[in-house]
C-alpha cells in the first residue's frame, strides 16, 4: 500500500499536470482567437483615417443612397438603409433588391436604435451627412466614411469597394461603364458639339447642373458639350423662371425633385418663354427621373443615365 508522502506527491504532481494542460489549452484557444481575430478582419483607409472591417461583411447598413446604390451594384443587399426622405421609400431604379432591407430613417437622420437593433457588422456614409454621429455609430459597428456625397461619386464607390472587399467586382464595373459612355460619344459625329441641359426643379429653385458633381461627370466622361451658362466647374447655378431660355440647348433633360406643385415645373412648362426654346421646339425636351438622375450617385444609377442618353440623343448631330 502506497505511503501518504508517495500520494501527497503523486496529487501534487497530477494538479501540475492538470494546470499545464489548462495553461496550454488556454493560452491555445487565445492563440487561435487572436488569429482568427486578425484573419477576419483587414483595414480601410478611410475619411476618419485606419478602419478595421470585416474580411467579408455580412450585415451592412448603409447611411447615403449613394452607397446603397454602391452595395446593390457589387451584390450586396444591406440589412438596412437610410431612404432620401421619410416616406419617400427607397429609389424604384433598384426593383426587387431592396425587399429585404429596413428603413433606418432618412439621409441626414438616421435611427441609431434601429441601426444597432439590426447588429450590423459594417456602416457605410460620409462625413457630410453625419460627421456629428460618428462616434455613436461607431460603438455600433466599423464605419467606413468617404469626405463628400455625390461630388466624390466614383471615389466613394471605389472606397465602398474596398470596405465590402469587393474592390474587383468593382474595377470592373468602372470598366464596364467607361466603355458603355465612350461608346455612346462615339455615336456622335462630334459629341463636343451637342450642347446638353441639365434642369432641375425643386421646391423654390430652378438649378441648372454645371460640369461637378455626379451628372454633370457622367455628360463630361460621354465627351458631350454644355450650354454655356452650364459649362462651368461647380455643382450648379439657379435661375428665375423668367430666365429658363438659358437652359436651352441641343437637348433639354428635365427631373423633379418632389411633386411637381411644390416646385415651378407647371408654371415654366406653361410659360410662353419654354415654347420659345430650340430643343422645346424640337421636340428634344426629355423629363426624366430624379431618382437615378440626382439622387442615387452611384454606378447603377449612372448605367440608368447613360441609358436616357442613348435613347434621347440623335445619333448624328
Amino acid at each position: 500500500m502506497p505511503s501518504v508522502s508517495l500520494l501527497r506527491v503523486t496529487a501534487a504532481l497530477g494538479v501540475a499536470l492538470a494546470l499545464g494542460l489548462t495553461g496550454c489549452s488556454s493560452e491555445g484557444a487565445d492563440g487561435d482567437k487572436g488569429t482568427k481575430a486578425s484573419a477576419d478582419t483587414r483595414e480601410v483607409r478611410t475619411a476618419k483615417g485606419p478602419v478595421k472591417v470585416p474580411v467579408a461583411p455580412k450585415r451592412v447598413v448603409t447611411l447615403d443612397l449613394g452607397e446603397l446604390d454602391t452595395a446593390l451594384t457589387l451584390g450586396v443587399e444591406p440589412v438596412g438603409s437610410v431612404v432620401g426622405s421619410p416616406g419617400a421609400g427607397f429609389p424604384k431604379y433598384h426593383g426587387d433588391k431592396t425587399a429585404g432591407i429596413k428603413e433606418v430613417g432618412a439621409i441626414g437622420a438616421p435611427n441609431l436604435e434601429a441601426i444597432e437593433a439590426l447588429h450590423p457588422d459594417l456602416i457605410l456614409g460620409n462625413l457630410v451627412r453625419d460627421t456629428d454621429r460618428y462616434d455613436a455609430l461607431s460603438r455600433i459597428a466599423p464605419v467606413v466614411f468617404s469626405e463628400q456625397a455625390g461630388t466624390r461619386w466614383r471615389q466613394n464607390f471605389l472606397l465602398d469597394a474596398d470596405a465590402l472587399n469587393k474592390k474587383a467586382e468593382g474595377d470592373r464595373v468602372v470598366a464596364e461603364f467607361t466603355a458603355r459612355a465612350k461608346a455612346l460619344g462615339a455615336a456622335q459625329s462630334d459629341p463636343a458639339a451637342v450642347k446638353v441641359s441639365v434642369l432641375r426643379f425643386v421646391a423654390g429653385q430652378n438649378r441648372l447642373y454645371g460640369k461637378a458633381g455626379f451628372v454633370g461627370s457622367i455628360l463630361s466622361e460621354v465627351g458631350l458639350g454644355r450650354p454655356a451658362v452650364q459649362n462651368v466647374d461647380t455643382l450648379m447655378v439657379e435661375v428665375g423662371a423668367e430666365q429658363i431660355e438659358k437652359a436651352d440647348g441641343d437637348v433639354i433633360f428635365v427631373a423633379t425633385y418632389g411633386p411637381k406643385d411644390k416646385t415651378d415645373h407647371d408654371k415654366v412648362f406653361g410659360g410662353p418663354l419654354w415654347k420659345t426654346l430650340k430643343a422645346v421646339r424640337a421636340d428634344r425636351a426629355h423629363e426624366v427621373d430624379d431618382e437615378y438622375w440626382m439622387v442615387g450617385t452611384g454606378y447603377s444609377a449612372a448605367g440608368h443615365v447613360l441609358t436616357d442618353l442613348e435613347r434621347y440623343l440623335p445619333k448624328r448631330v
